[in-house]
Parts: C-alpha cells; sequence; structure tokens
C-alpha cells in the first residue's frame, strides 16, 4: 500500500542528492546540523506509516494517534538524540528530506533557503524545489493509502506520537 509513496520518495531523494552534489561547496547540512528539527510537526498518514515501518510499529497504533495532538511543545524534535542525531534519518518525512534545500513555498514568488546555505551565489532556477508540487503530489500518495486503508486522507499524525510509540522519550529534554 506504501508503493506510490515509495515511488515519489525516490524522486525526491534524486532531487535532492543532485542539487546536494551541483552545489555541496553552498551546502552546511550536515550530521549534527539540527537548525530546523524542530517539534510540534505533523505528518500524513502515508508518512506516518512509512516512518513507523522502522520501529516496526503497527500501523493500526498509528492510525490511533490521527488528529491527536501533538505530545508537548517543544522546539526540539522527539527523533534527535543528545549529538544531534536523528533516530529517524532513513524514513524521515519530506519536510525533514528537502530543508536546506533552495524551496519556492506555495503562494510565494521568494525562494525560501537555510540561511546557512547558499552564502555565495544564489542557485539556478533548475536546482529550486517547488514544494507546491511536491505537496500536490504527497497528497495524491497520501489518498491512494488511505483509500486503500480506509482512512480519511485529511489525518495527521503528531511525530513525537511515532517516537513515543518507538519508545523514545518525548520530553523537551535530549536523551
Amino acid at each position: 500500500m506504501l508503493k506510490t509513496y515509495f515511488q515519489l520518495r525516490r524522486r525526491v531523494d534524486r532531487l535532492v542528492d543532485s542539487i546536494t552534489a551541483r552545489y555541496s561547496e553552498q551546502i552546511a547540512c550536515r550530521p549534527t546540523c539540527s537548525k530546523c528539527c524542530s517539534g510540534g510537526l505533523t505528518l500524513t498518514i502515508v508518512e506516518a506509516v512509512a516512518l513507523g515501518r522502522m520501529f516496526n510499529i503497527e500501523p493500526n497504533r498509528i492510525y490511533l494517534q490521527a488528529g491527536q495532538a501533538p505530545l508537548n511543545n517543544s522546539d526540539r524534535c522527539a527523533f534527535l538524540d543528545k549529538n544531534n542525531l536523528c533516530k529517524a534519518y532513513a524514513e524521515r518525512p519530506f519536510v525533514c528530506r528537502t530543508q536546506g534545500m533552495p524551496l519556492l513555498l506555495p503562494n510565494s514568488k521568494e525562494i525560501s533557503i537555510c540561511d546557512l546555505n547558499f552564502i555565495g551565489p544564489p542557485p539556478h532556477s533548475s536546482a529550486v524545489i517547488n514544494t507546491e508540487n511536491l505537496e500536490t503530489a504527497l497528497f495524491a500518495a497520501n489518498l491512494d493509502y488511505c483509500q486503500k486503508a480506509g482512512l480519511h486522507p485529511m489525518s495527521r499524525v503528531a511525530i513525537d506520537r511515532i517516537a513515543q510509540l518507538a519508545g523514545f522519550d518525548t520530553d523537551t529534554h535530549p536523551e
């Protein structure tokens, strides 16, 4: 049921990899940089289920978390360890996969870029990720999954609830 999602994720990863390779000297994103790893993030059902698979969490347990508020209002993601490494990196959601990249946000004419990246010349327009297109594709993948699972596609799951199901401490302090 996750096939459409994983196909989209592979395309996004290839795009991010190509931007990173092309502009490696202008991208400061590295392990332990957690500037964009804030708490309170919510995921589509399909992203939550894909993330939950990494920790062997049954989809039904994730479905029960849909629509629930985040467990805390921390400015720190529950999946960061004390060294600022992401414990969910391999299955991180799209917002995490694209952070630091040049992003064209919906209803905006300006490119959003982490202030640590692209300090020199701006990236070529071919290296800009149109987040409206990405969100549309993610919505389609989520709709496909939710229709097959009999779920409402507009439900979202707080990422710290998945961290709690995975057995991680979800308070505001790192381990």
